[in-house]
């Protein structure tokens, strides 16, 4: 992991959530996963210079987004007043009354951004994301594409996509997975459509044992 901003990609299944889970410390042992034992020299990471947005937005749908930010502060002792709340939500796009809003009235491409906000909190060295850029507009979409280039610049991110437009235009180093295996590891290729065709050389393997014939 020695770029500015590692990619994962891969076919569904191909173990970019385990990953992350793996690089979060989820895993204590290579036997709770099959795809660990090959992993075991991919160092995780230190939880304390880390902002992380998962794919699906764990957040309580009765708590405002002001409570939300409260929350993650306190878990990552640091103090935060309203304003940098309102800081923070500018650098995502959000209109700060939404901080007075309960969850429950945010649409997918809010949570996300929300999510991105508070991962943002303490200013962390660096930024995992897990599908960060599903469920929002193209207009959103391009914001938060912006805003990743910019952090880049001081943060080092690591983002798993399908998008591989997305992926060459944020990625430095590219990690390419197959069914648990790195199939590839190393700088993006000379441009996008190396980069497509070098996925696509790595569908999911079929398991011809339950292929009827």
């Amino acid at each position: 992991m020695s770029h500015a901003s590692l990619i994962l990609l891969g076919h569904n299944g191909a173990g970019k959530s385990t990953l992350i889970r793996w690089l979060l410390g989820f895993y204590p042992d290579s036997s709770h996963h099959p795809y660990l034992e090959q992993w075991q020299t991919v160092p995780q990471l230190k939880l304390d210079e880390l902002g992380f947005v998962p794919e699906l937005p764990y957040l309580d749908q009765n708590l405002t987004g002001a409570d939300q930010f409260r929350l993650f502060s306190r878990l990552k002792h640091v103090s935060l007043s309203h304003k940098k709340m309102c800081q923070l939500l500018d650098r995502t796009g959000l209109e700060h009354n939404v901080l007075k809003l309960p969850i429950k009235k945010y649409s997918k491409g809010m949570k996300q951004r929300l999510m991105l906000s508070i991962a943002l909190i303490g200013e962390p060295k660096t930024l995992l994301l897990d599908e960060p850029l599903s469920g929002l507009d193209p207009f959103g979409h391009k914001q938060i594409i912006d805003l990743l280039l910019e952090i880049k610049a001081s943060c080092k991110l690591i983002l798993s996509t399908h998008n591989l437009q997305d992926a060459w235009n944020l990625g430095d180093e590219i990690w390419l997975l197959q069914q648990g295996q790195f199939v590839y590891q190393g700088d993006k290729p000379e441009n996008q459509a190396a980069l497509e065709n070098l996925y696509f050389d790595h569908p999911p393997l079929v398991n011809n044992s339950s292929v009827k014939k």
